[in-house]
């Protein structure tokens, strides 16, 4: 029979093992305690995570993209589909043209455009320098004419006003014999003239020179023929009034045509750099020194931030010193650049160094409105699940 010292014993293990919960489930006691710390951590990280999601903890936000540097105003000229010149002024700053202007020209005149010979690529242009010359025989024609009318009418109402008629017809007389005169002599030039452009050996321009001056001694023969007949004629009171109407309205076309014919003179709306790469349609670039714009594709995922942030600083990097700049504008669309979805923001810059130059590239950073730590957390998660739609897709 066992000792009392043995039974004793093994009662006491016995009600020990009953009383000792992690026994019955198998588990040491090491383990309970293993797994009562590890609780007790995740417990307290949560705590802690909480506590930071919720304490007035701020986060930088930044926005990373590349910058393309353009002048803020640009202006060209080109030539339309039908020979007309097109005026334009691009205004990159509000993303839509400040206006344009279109000048025709008549189908059956010549026109020749002439660049200001002292003009280069690179030079500076002021607003309202001279860019060249547009020339239109039209014009020149309908001006000399004009002219004479107005030449031929003040001499017939002075005459007829004048009352020595005897005296203001010989003086017609002659004039007339002299025109005649100048004529003639002028005739064996436009015949020899025609005959070498049919032949094709003298150029357009030549040509017209001379057909402009035969025009102009013709219309000089009919002027003094007119004052020959109204000195012969003499002229009634209220044939002297309308006489005085029509040289009013001479000189009213006179002055409108002259008008047009400015218009003919091209000068620059605007300060800045004659370009080098007018092509085409193209005749003249020019754009403005100051101030530069930065066109800049924000990532679909980050246009929340950039809209929500009033002129968001920029700052471009890359040049001799750091480039700053405010956010101005931002597209409400959204494109494909380099297989991401992009919206377009527009950037205007502050002093600017002289190594920065229209067109270049860089990259720049956008300093966006601090987010709190939930902000910040809830910004995170959103970029994964873009991430992992746009390489699902």
């Amino acid at each position: 029979m066992p000792s009392p010292s043995f039974l004793e014993d093994d009662v006491l293990k016995s009600l020990s093992h009953s009383r000792d919960p992690y026994h019955k489930r198998g588990m040491s006691r090491g383990t309970a305690r293993r797994i009562l710390i590890g609780t007790a951590v995740a417990v307290g990280l949560l705590a802690i995570a909480a506590g930071i999601v919720f304490l007035p903890i701020k986060f930088p936000s930044i926005v990373g993209s590349y910058a393309d540097i353009t002048a803020a105003h640009e202006w060209t000229l080109a030539t339309g589909s039908s020979g007309q010149l097109i005026a334009n002024t691009s205004n990159y700053r509000t993303g839509v043209s400040d206006g344009y202007r279109v000048t025709s020209f008549d189908g059956g005149s010549s026109v020749f455009f002439t660049l200001r010979p002292s003009l280069r690529p690179g030079q500076r242009i002021a607003a309202g320098d001279t860019i060249g010359v547009v020339t239109s025989t039209e014009m020149q024609e309908h001006l000399v004419s004009l002219n004479g009318q107005l030449a031929a009418a003040e001499r017939s109402l002075a005459a007829n006003a004048a009352g020595a008629k005897s005296e203001v017809i010989a003086a017609a007389e002659q004039r007339l014999e002299s025109a005649k005169g100048r004529r003639d002599d002028y005739k064996p030039t436009v015949e020899r003239t025609q005959s070498l452009f049919d032949d094709h050996l003298i150029p357009q321009a030549e040509f017209d020179r001379v057909q402009t001056a035969a025009h102009a001694l013709d219309d000089a023969v009919a002027i003094n023929e007119a004052d020959l007949a109204t000195a012969r004629s003499g002229a009634k009171p209220e044939e002297l009034a309308l006489a005085e109407t029509h040289i009013e309205t001479l000189k009213n076309e006179i002055a409108a045509a002259n008008a047009q014919a400015a218009g003919y003179t091209i000068r620059s709306p605007i300060d800045g750099i004659l370009s080098s790469n007018a092509t085409g349609s193209t005749l003249v670039r020019i754009s403005a020194s100051s101030p530069y714009v930065a066109l800049i594709p924000v990532r679909w995922s980050d246009y929340a931030r950039v809209s929500a942030t009033p002129e968001a600083p920029l700052t471009i990097a890359g040049f001799s010193r750091p480039i700053r700049g405010r956010i101005v504008a931002l597209e409400h669309e959204v494109s494909t650049r380099a297989s991401q979805k992009v919206v377009m923001a527009t950037a205007l810059l502050d002093d600017p160094p002289l190594d920065l130059l229209p067109g270049s590239v860089a990259r720049c950073r956008i300093e966006c409105r601090s987010m709190t730590a939930l902000e910040y957390v809830q910004f995170i998660l959103h970029a994964i699940a873009t991430s992992v739609e746009g390489t699902s897709n």
